[in-house]
């Protein structure tokens, strides 16, 4: 089985909308669940359309401490991608601010034996090692429970950073053969299939990203686009991507 969860609170609801229709255009199969913050969570009317586009919804109690940090919230969340899976299930955590485009990378890391598959960079103060990025990582079942043990024991840092955290306490547990941390599309890696949206061009297109894999809108913006600017942005690519028919289900 294939498990989305999404993370979220009341200031991404719009962003978290399109996140979950165009999650569920890639992966069909999947079930999405929506986690909120019980201490700023989303509106009524938010939740009935996250459910109505086919994700469960829950609520979390636990800190977030703004951007998704601290041992509270990596603990949190590394349960809560645990606690329904089996060994052989893929969990995909993904931020309501990205778009997962392509559910085949997901769907062949049972194919591959992989624990883990993300964009990820070399770290540079260790360039044997490699880290994961982010706004979408997907982990085997088993590899979510081995690194809930292990965090559940660790003494982390106040401000401990979910993706990192999560993403290195798997390869903790694995050979590098079962891990895999693709190159992000830059100017001199073009075969990149992880980007971001480029706020600052003038001539980016929804054309231009309807390819790659996963495509994140949370980096910067210029100071004269606002926040709002984000779930238009990302309802454009995955309408492009996805084309809807008139009821609005995908063609």
């Amino acid at each position: 089985m294939i498990r989305i969860y999404l993370f979220t609170y009341a200031g991404d609801a719009d962003e978290a909308l399109v996140c979950v229709r165009c999650a569920a255009a890639a992966l069909p199969e999947a079930v999405i669940t929506v986690v909120d913050d019980e201490s700023t969570p989303i509106a009524e009317r938010a939740r009935t359309a996250l459910v109505e586009a086919g994700a469960r919804y829950c609520q979390t109690s636990w800190p977030r401490n703004g951007n998704l940090r601290g041992p509270e919230c990596v603990r949190g969340i590394i349960s809560t991608l645990a606690g329904e899976a089996e060994d052989e299930d893929i969990i995909v955590k993904i931020d309501s601010d990205t778009l997962l485009l392509s559910g085949d990378w997901v769907r062949d890391m049972q194919l591959h034996g992989l624990a883990l598959h993300a964009s990820g960079y070399q770290v540079p103060s260790h360039p044997s090692e490699r880290s994961a990025y982010g706004p979408c990582y997907a982990i085997s079942g088993r590899a979510a429970r081995l690194a809930a043990k292990e965090l559940e024991q660790a003494d982390l840092p106040p401000l401990a950073p979910e993706d990192l955290t999560i993403c290195r306490a798997v390869q903790n547990h694995f050979p590098t053969e079962q891990i895999r941390l693709d190159e992000p599309w830059t100017p001199f890696y073009r075969e990149g299939k992880w980007t971001a949206w480029n706020w600052f061009s003038i001539a980016v297109t929804p054309q231009k990203y309807a390819d790659f894999w996963m495509v994140t809108f949370g980096n910067p913006r210029p100071t004269n686009i606002p926040k709002s600017e984000r779930a238009r942005a990302m309802d454009a690519l995955f309408r492009y991507r996805f084309p809807q028919n008139e009821d609005g289900s995908c063609c």
